[in-house]
Parts: structure tokens; sequence; C-alpha cells
């Protein structure tokens, strides 16, 4: 019988296996501990793709409805609302989905059901532009829509604070916005959060949190939205983990493997190393590349061999993690041959710094669509240009690099 994977690269890691992040981990349990007692703070998480956002949101969640305690504080006791952003999302849609997602989660008693059912009226007057089915414009104003929102979620969380006899009483509401680099111009997520959290604020409602997450340029759509509400948040930044961290998500992983396998499995410290280091701290990367390590062996043992096989063949760690991250970097945001052979050569020298003169001296174009190149690549985050030195440039990542000297050129 084969054993079961306890490798997880599709989807946020359970509690049990997160690792890291201690610094981010104390301020939002801080946030927490003073939103329940009537001072909100809110968060905006961002880091590039793979490094763990939605495994360290997912955690918070965790900690906020009370699944798990925190060894710091008692344990909490919230109403979480998670929505996903999507690029097609409206105001109103983000209204509606709010309304609906707190219906689901305090409406099963039939008292609170009816006192969200008067509360929440306002959303009944609203049409949904954008669902297809009525196209009709909102005649109603932004303004007096959110007006109507702030009002409502301040008295729903007063009641869920301070429930009538027999209701269990909650310590407020936390939001998990996710994939907030979506929002369109139209959503604009930037006043949204700045007019909203102000009108909670002035109705006395403390105990309503938000926590935004998305890739780094979250922080310019919001900005461009409203130049104030970058001042909503406080910044957690998500870095790469450390190697020992690295290391303690490998170990989990093989641990909670051999408590469901009857035939247990070992790793050698020169396979963790190979692992550490070709993740470079992604912790999906980390869940990938232990995934194919743990699929490839068939000795009870991932020795380094393992590892590098199952990262390098055809449909291995390196194939799946560029379908899923780098492809798109490289077909579908590129429609030029000649930038694309602007890559490779950085290829060559994986994610150290290349300068302009080592790209031209192997470039088969002209200086003209060379320059072109480097400036639509850079436009596009695919390259980084060297802040401290002019005419630099690298690619983020080695993983990227790797990819596109083994697998960039299959697609043609």
């Amino acid at each position: 019988m084969k054993k079961i994977n306890p490798f997880q690269p599709n989807s946020p890691v359970a509690p049990g296996m997160f690792a890291g992040r201690q610094n981010e981990i104390d301020a939002l349990k801080q946030g927490l501990q003073q939103t329940k007692h009537g001072n909100p703070m809110n968060f905006l998480v961002t880091g590039e793709r793979g490094i763990g956002k939605s495994s360290l949101v997912n955690y918070i969640k965790f900690l906020a409805d009370g699944s798990i305690k925190s060894p710091d504080f008692e344990q909490f006791n919230f109403v979480t609302i998670n929505i996903a952003v999507s690029e097609k999302m409206s105001l109103v849609t983000l209204i509606k989905l709010i309304e609906r997602n707190i219906k689901r989660q305090v409406g099963k008693v039939e008292k609170v059901r009816n006192f969200l059912d008067d509360t929440w009226g306002f959303i009944q007057r609203i049409r949904v532009m954008d669902s297809g089915i009525d196209k009709a414009q909102s005649s109603e104003d932004p303004d007096l829509i959110l007006d109507e929102l702030a009002y409502s979620l301040s008295a729903t969380s007063k009641r869920l604070t301070s429930p009538e006899k027999g209701e269990e009483r909650k310590d407020g509401i936390v939001f998990f916005i996710d994939e907030a680099d979506n929002a369109s111009s139209e959503l604009r997520i930037g006043y949204f959060f700045k007019l909203l959290t102000e009108l909670l604020q002035q109705d006395s409602c403390g105990n309503i949190m938000f926590v935004a997450a998305g890739l780094p340029e979250t922080t310019e759509k919001l900005y461009n939205s409203h130049e104030s509400s970058i001042r909503v948040f406080s910044e957690l930044k998500i870095r790469e983990l450390e190697v020992p961290e690295r290391y303690y998500v490998i170990d989990r992983g093989i641990e909670e493997g051999n408590e469901k396998n009857t035939d247990q499995t070992k790793i050698t410290k020169d396979a963790k190393g190979y692992i550490s280091t070709l993740s470079e701290g992604y912790p999906h990367f980390i869940q990938q590349f232990s995934f194919s390590a743990f699929e490839f062996n068939d000795d009870g043992e991932i020795s380094a061999e393992d590892v590098l096989e199952g990262a390098f063949r055809p449909c291995g760690a390196l194939d799946a993690i560029g379908s899923r991250y780098y492809a798109s970097r490289y077909h579908e945001q590129i429609k030029s041959d000649e930038y694309r052979e602007v890559l490779s050569i950085m290829a060559e020298n994986l994610n150290a710094w290349t300068t302009r003169k080592e790209i031209n001296e192997n470039f088969s174009g002209t200086e003209h669509t060379l320059n072109n190149a480097l400036q639509t690549l850079t436009n596009r985050k695919i390259i980084l240009r060297n802040p401290s030195k002019r005419g630099e440039y690298r690619l983020q990542q080695k993983g990227f690099a790797l990819w596109i000297k083994l697998f960039g050129e299959r697609k043609k």
C-alpha cells in the first residue's frame, strides 16, 4: 500500500505544521487582544507568491475563532469572516458578501436571525451591478452605502459582544480579506477601508478588526484608491523562512507522515539541506520539494538523490512550481521571444546581479530592443533593478532561473 504523503504544496499548512513568523504572530495576537477589549487594530499582510501569507492568515484565523489557544492570552472567541477579492469584484458585491457571510456565521439562532434581517435590510435595496443578471446601475451613493454598512456592522458587533439571554457571547468580528492585490480601481479598496473604519470609530464600535493580505503591490493599490488608507493598517511584510525554520517544517511533515503510515520514513541531513536551499525559504516551495522527494523515495529514507531527482525530473517539484508561479511570467506576460531571450541570458547567473553590458554581449537583438525589454520586464516586476548600482538586473528567485533553463522553452 502506498504511503500517505504528509506534505501539502497546494494548500495552506495546518496550524500544527506552521513554523516561524513569530514577530508577525505576536503582532497579530496583540491586535486580537486589543480588539477584544475595544481598541481595534488592523493589519496588512504582504509578500510574494508562495511566501506563506495564506498559511499565516489561516493560523491567525484559528487563533481568533478559538480553534487553537495562544499561550500568551486567554482563548479568543471572535466571529471570523473570510472573503477573497476577485478582479471583477465591485464595492456592492463586497458589501453583499460581508452580509451573507455574517448571516451564515451567526444567523443560526432565530432571534439573532430576525435581528440580522432587520439590521441588514438596506442590502435588499442594492442591485448587484456585476451579477450578470441585473445590469441596472445602482442609484445609491457609495458614501451612503458605506454609512449603512458601518451602522449594520456596529449594531451586529454590539449584539455579539453584549448578547441577549441564551445567546453566545463573542469577542467581536475579524475580517480576513485575502488576495487584496486583485482589487480593481472600481472597487476603490483603499476608500472602502478608510471610510468604513472612520465610521465605525465614530459609532464607538471597537470590536471589529480587518486583516487584508496580498502581493506587495497591494500597498500601491490602497494608496491609489485613497492616500490615507495606508494609515489604517500596520503592515507586516512576510519574508523567507530562516534555515532552522525550514528544517522544522520538513521534520514536522516527516513526523506527521509517520503517524499516519505503518511503514516509517526517515530523511537525511543532506536531503533537508537540499530542500532548504532549493526552496529559498518559501514555505510553499518547501512543501513542494518535500512532497516530490517523498513521492520519489522507495526505500524508507529520503536521500539527497531523492530530493534532486524529485525536483528536476519532468512533472517534478520545479516543474510543478513553475507551472503555478513562473509560466505566466515567462509566457503570458511576455509576448516577445527577444524579451524571453533576455531572461534566458540572466538565468545563467541564477538570481545574481547581471550587468546590462553582459546581457548585451549575449543578446541577438538590437540595443533599442534590449532597452525596451529591460524597461518592460522591470515595470512588470519580472526582473529587479539594482537600486544601489546602475545598469544591474536580476531574477527574483533562483528557482525561476532553474525553471527557465530546464523547462522554459518546452511550450515552444
